[in-house]
């Protein structure tokens, strides 16, 4: 019996060791980057800040992935339009870096969603759905044991905006203003045509 209760003792203390070390590594305030908006030759942006909970340093680099599943089309993978910035990175405990995600989207891209089959792809249990990925890799410096973050992305890209919106939506808005200047100078500028005619 005294066996037994120190084994089951040793694997409950080993049991809280590892899950312990498991929580210890870099941490995100973003899980997913999915839905993001932008336009055919557009760059659009978002930002993803990494927290150091390790107790030594770890260095680390990103990359991005593409879930290949049977029937996906050519909507799928979007890696090649995204960048992040720094690329490499290290990271000490209770330390933030933020990273500037970049997706240049090309100008003949089609109008809807790219980078997931589904809006819904960033919620849980919609992990079917995802197909682009950012990977945040990292190690404690010095290994070679790499732990990592995976984070969806996808961009619904937009009609681009009518580049005379501004001036319409002006015009729309003053219109009376507009209308009653336009009547002022006439009368005003008749009298004065007919002098010089004279």
């Amino acid at each position: 019996m005294y066996y037994k209760n120190t084994t089951l003792f040793v694997l409950l203390l080993g049991l809280l060791f590892i899950s312990g070390s498991i929580a210890l590594a870099t941490s995100v305030d973003r899980m997913s980057l999915v839905n993001l908006e932008g336009y055919p030759g557009k760059t659009t942006k978002a930002e993803i800040t990494l927290e150091g909970t390790d107790l030594g340093e770890r260095s680390g680099f990103w990359y991005t992935h593409y879930k290949k599943m049977e029937g996906d089309n050519d909507r799928m993978d979007i890696t090649s339009w995204i960048t992040v910035e720094p690329k490499d990175f290290t990271i000490k405990q209770g330390e933030t870096k933020v990273f500037t995600v970049k997706v240049k989207i090309p100008r003949n891209a089609e109008l809807g969603l790219w980078g997931a089959t589904s809006e819904e792809a960033g919620k849980e249990g919609h992990s079917n759905e995802r197909r682009t990925y950012i990977v945040f890799k990292d190690a404690p410096a010095g290994g070679n044991v790499y732990s990592g973050l995976l984070i969806p992305i996808s961009v619904k890209i937009l009609l681009s905006p009518n580049p005379l919106a501004p001036v319409i939506n002006f015009v729309m808005q003053n219109i009376i203003v507009i209308v009653l200047s336009i009547v002022i100078l006439v009368l005003i500028g008749r009298p004065l045509l007919k002098r010089r005619r004279k």
